[in-house]
């Protein structure tokens, strides 16, 4: 649970008995390998979970067999609180990478909020914070080019990374298939490949043999309009262009 703590800590103090309690919560730990299902669209979900380690996927699939990832969970992440109302499932979760979880039954979860609302703001902060990363996916999707695309979700994926460990690193562990960005992004494969390669070349990330890195974050950051204000990371003490230091 450090990696859940380290980023609700982000959004609200809360004294650290009150998460103490949130780990005293019976709860089961479980994994899943790469591509093996965590929830299936249209199923009753019962329970809340927590990303501990790995990555997994939210997304969408179409009729013909196209998938539209929604968002990646990272360690930390929390979900799925629409769990606490007994609402079926309106979108597939599965593993991206192998992970860790643990799964906390949703009356039990709910009924800990109630007794200490101040874990119940931090959990709402976190769920602001999602959806604030779901109306950027419209924007990101919908009006920026290919380029600004690819380094957009770099430099947002760099920032989750550092809202767990507290520390802002120019590289990028992105221990997924290059297929995935793409079905994040809209684009096809091969245009990922020809943009990571541009995104290179002009001296933006280098490529490394774990993920990225970036070179030039605040030319990056100015190239695809990113701010990161919209994931709510305030005590972090980071200016919106990337750099360490005071908002």
């Amino acid at each position: 649970m450090d990696t859940l703590i380290k980023r609700l800590g982000h959004y609200v103090d809360v004294a650290s008995e009150a998460f103490q309690d949130i780990e005293r919560l019976p709860h089961r730990t479980e994994t899943r390998q790469a591509g093996q299902e965590i929830i299936v669209e249209g199923e009753t979900v019962d329970d809340v979970f927590v990303v501990e380690v790995g990555w997994a996927i939210r997304f969408r699939m179409l009729d013909d067999g196209r998938r539209q990832i929604l968002n990646f969970m990272l360690p930390g992440d929390c979900f799925d609180l629409m769990s606490v109302s007994g609402a079926k499932s309106d979108h597939n979760v599965s593993a991206a990478t192998d992970v860790v979880m643990r799964r906390v039954n949703a009356k039990v979860f709910l009924k800990a909020m109630g007794q200490k609302p101040e874990l119940a703001t931090s959990f709402w902060w976190a769920a602001i914070q999602e959806e604030a990363i779901l109306r950027e996916q419209i924007i990101r999707n919908g009006r920026r080019t290919a380029i600004e695309r690819v380094a957009h979700m770099i430099l947002e994926l760099n920032r989750r990374v550092a809202a767990v460990t507290g520390e802002l690193d120019d590289h990028l562990d992105f221990p997924i298939p290059q297929s995935m960005l793409a079905d994040a992004l809209g684009i096809s494969n091969v245009h990922v490949s020809r943009t990571i390669t541009r995104l290179r070349e002009e001296n933006y990330i280098r490529a490394t043999n774990r993920g990225f890195e970036i070179v030039n974050r605040e030319a990056m950051a100015e190239m695809c309009d990113f701010d990161s204000r919209y994931l709510h990371l305030d005590k972090l003490r980071l200016n919106p262009n990337g750099k360490t230091g005071p908002d």
